[in-house]
């Protein structure tokens, strides 16, 4: 059915013939890496639904254990743009569906390729013998969005729909852009693009469309209770292209994890805990999550609100401010972190009441995790105090979360010492690579050897955990 009959959805059925074609008037391509993306001019041949029309037979959903998400081819070969977080807190991906194919094409075998450290994006890859459908870029370059994009251009959003006889396919939402630069700290760095078209639950990472077909953003998030959504630009995912790393000789792999070492014992000695975070071990962080959460709480699962009713109460103190207030919003989360940093004193605990169930660190890692989640639900997402505490209690079960309590204890070996890089080993592993690198620190007069152990995942080394070296690793 054409988009000339629809006012406001559409259900989209395109047969299997389309899974083999790509979008018209792709002339361009541009290699990252081994992924070749198309640029796709403005046709004057096709008129501009046609165009959408060939779009939509690339867009796909991303079933995971714990959720649902959207996607979109952007390679032949199968590789696929979505959102982070659609994949990141998942233990493993069930599969990717393409509903606009009749019937159902399903890929079961998934491989999460790359994940960006910054932006809310991640990079897929299914296994096809033919050529898939793909959705070409709007631009090649990392440049801002006014290039490609203007206010009050029509677009279309997709979602995923299950009609009354059980047949999936597609729902098409129209809409305009109606912000170019909007701004959310809580959902990630830089700029988003508001558009006036509804976005659900479930349709993170799919693709927003401009008239000629081409993926203008990534939809990312929306606010509670208010119409419309916002999209990462799809400039971004051109940057995240470009950014993410070569590693196809040993040599790069020593090199990437020599260098992935050194950014993140910088950013310990800085303080700068944010980018310690991004270097983190995400498989490695769950499981020191986990071990934490069960002396902290007894169980992972629940969090006691009699235990959380003074932090709760400093919280509501702060929450209380303009959103689009960008200094407000600052002055509040500063506050909030002074109020975390107190949280790990002796006396604090004991107010707490928990003054004998972790160490300091895990005590600040917990209330740092808790009490942003909760703010920025307050703040950011219109939540009500019950409803904040159910969303920062479910933060604590993420990866990012995670991440902070390992970190914590990785610090800890690190802090206020000097450190110099002796070794660096790669260790094969067919499914699982990992390296050490051999560190000698001192810390006043005592010389002290440490191993930090990394992991490849998610298409880059990550920092595991921070031990005392062992004589094979000490030499």
């Amino acid at each position: 059915m054409g988009l000339s009959r629809a006012l406001g959805r559409w259900v989209v059925g395109i047969t299997a013939t389309l899974a083999a074609v790509g979008a018209p008037g792709c002339s361009h391509k541009t290699d990252y890496g081994g992924v070749d993306i198309s640029i796709a001019p403005l046709s004057r041949t096709l008129r501009g639904d046609k165009l959408v029309q060939r779009s939509y037979a690339a867009v796909v959903t991303v079933e995971t254990d714990v959720g649902r998400g959207m996607g979109f081819v952007v390679d032949p070969a199968g590789f696929i743009v979505t959102n982070r977080h659609v994949v990141e807190d998942a233990d493993h991906l069930e599969g990717v569906v393409f509903p606009a194919i009749d019937p159902d094409h399903v890929y079961e075998s998934v491989r999460i390729v790359y994940i960006d450290p910054l932006r809310d994006l991640a990079l897929l890859q299914v296994k096809s013998k033919e050529p898939l459908p793909y959705v070409p870029f709007a631009t090649r370059r990392h440049e801002p969005t006014s290039r490609y994009l203007s206010q009050a251009d029509p677009v279309v959003l997709l979602q995923r729909e299950e009609t009354p006889r059980l047949n999936p396919g597609l729902v098409v939402r129209r809409g305009q852009v109606n912000e170019l630069s909007a701004f959310n700290p809580a959902a990630g760095p830089g700029t988003f693009v508001g558009v006036t078209a509804d976005v659900v639950q479930g349709q993170s990472g799919g693709p927003v469309l401009d008239a000629q077909g081409r993926a203008v953003g990534i939809v990312t998030w929306t606010w509670r209770d208010r119409a419309g959504g916002y999209a990462i630009p799809i400039a971004e995912a051109t940057r995240m292209l470009e950014e993410r790393p070569e590693m196809s000789t040993p040599g790069d792999h020593r090199h990437r994890v020599e260098s992935r070492v050194r950014t993140f014992l910088d950013a310990v000695v800085e303080g700068d805990a944010t980018s310690a975070r991004r270097l983190t071990s995400p498989s490695h962080a769950r499981t020191v999550r986990e071990d934490a959460l069960e002396r902290l709480l007894g169980d992972a699962s629940s969090v006691d609100p009699n235990a959380l009713k003074w932090f709760i109460l400093a919280i509501e103190e702060l929450a209380g401010v303009d959103p689009t207030d960008d200094d407000a919003v600052s002055a509040s989360f500063e506050s909030l972190e002074e109020i975390v940093a107190a949280t790990g004193s002796a006396e604090m605990r004991q107010a707490l009441g928990i003054e004998d169930i972790g160490g300091a660190k895990e005590i600040v890692a917990f209330f740092h995790e808790f009490g942003q989640a909760y703010l920025a639900a307050r703040m950011f997402g219109d939540l009500q105090p019950k409803e904040a505490m159910t969303s920062a209690t479910r933060r604590l079960q993420t990866v990012d979360a995670a991440r902070t309590f390992a970190l914590a204890r990785n610090s800890e070996a690190l802090r206020d010492r000097d450190v110099i890089v002796e070794t660096v080993d790669i260790v094969p592993g067919a499914y699982k690579p990992t390296a050490v690198v051999t560190l000698a620190t001192t810390k006043g007069s005592a010389v002290e050897r440490l191993a930090v152990h990394l992991r490849l995942e998610w298409g880059d080394w990550y920092v595991a955990a921070v031990r005392k070296a062992a004589l094979s690793e000490s030499g």
